[in-house]
């Protein structure tokens, strides 16, 4: 009898143990917002910025985001081609940083200039691609 019952448990205990777990790993998707930046502003000397910036209102972007998240800005070229930042553009710098609820984008030549004439970075178009 103590051989039937060894023998059952040994059974049980093989057929729980062999049981798989299996998770889901697909992760909940993004969000994507397309924009328009407000006119840049002469931001000389504020901050580390010697150009020009633009302040975005982004309410999506959440305190969520900014501790566990991420934010990625892509520029939409006139040629309907997308560039992450930060990137080089016509010679101009392009970075942005982000706050809960707030894009700051920030424009300088590429050699650390201030933007004169034709490198006054008009209005953008961009991307926001929030990932959780």
């Amino acid at each position: 009898m103590k051989k039937i019952l060894t023998l059952i448990c040994c059974t049980i205990v093989l057929a729980a143990t062999s049981c798989k777990k299996e998770t889901n790993n697909i992760a909940p998707s993004a969000t994507t917002i397309f924009d328009t930046t407000p006119a840049f502003t002469l931001a000389n000397g504020e901050g580390s910025i010697h150009g020009y910036t633009t302040t975005l209102n982004v309410p999506e972007i959440t305190e969520y985001y900014k501790k566990h998240g991420g934010v990625l800005v892509y520029l939409d070229n006139s040629d309907g081609t997308l560039e992450q930042l930060p990137n080089v553009y016509g010679g101009v710098t392009y970075r942005f940083a982000y706050d809960t609820g707030v894009l700051y984008i920030d424009a300088q030549n590429a050699d650390g200039s201030l933007p004169t004439g034709a490198n006054i970075p008009p209005p953008l178009n961009i991307k926001i691609v929030l990932v959780p």
